[in-house]
């Protein structure tokens, strides 16, 4: 039987999306973006914005994302995972929606948590600037956490900082 992926995570003005593939069996349990808690990307975020990371709730989570001016959602809107993995996607039903919502949401700057989201995006969905952050993922062991959060702070800072009002 199909899985759904979760709705888009929007706060009020969101200037960044970050487009992961599609929840983990531990996110989907739970019903949170990146639940899983071996999954870096909420440690990542953190980082990236100077909030200390101190085992916060998942409204503590959306709040930081949304002061922060980004938003989540996922390249594949329905699937039959096996396991945890990309490689484990099966009929995939791809998140057509995304061009619009980008559009809607006036959103200048879309991040892919990883290469397989982009190129999940770029194969099904359309052409779209590449801006592909380490992924945040338990089997990305390529990186330590510290050249994960130095990259994600690189891709994520500049964009944010000059789009924020003064």
């Amino acid at each position: 039987m199909p899985s759904q992926a979760f709705p888009p995570l929007c706060g009020g003005n969101p200037q960044t999306l970050i487009l992961g593939t599609f929840p983990s069996p531990q996110s989907r349990e739970k019903g949170e973006y990146y639940g899983n808690p071996r999954n870096q990307f909420w440690r990542l975020l953190f980082g990236v914005f100077a909030e200390p990371f101190d085992r916060p709730d998942y409204e503590r989570k959306k709040a930081v994302l949304f002061a922060n001016g980004v938003a989540l959602w996922d390249v594949i809107a329905e699937c039959e995972p096996e396991g945890a993995l990309d490689t484990g996607i099966r009929n995939p039903v791809y998140n057509t929606a995304l061009p619009e919502f980008i559009a809607e949401q006036r959103i200048s700057n879309v991040l892919f948590n990883g290469n397989n989201a982009y190129a999940f995006y770029l194969r099904n969905i359309g052409a779209i600037e590449r801006s592909v952050l380490p992924s945040s993922s338990p089997a990305n062991a390529r990186l330590s956490f510290e050249g994960k959060l130095r990259l994600w702070q690189e891709i994520i800072n500049p964009p944010l900082l000059a789009s924020r009002p003064t």
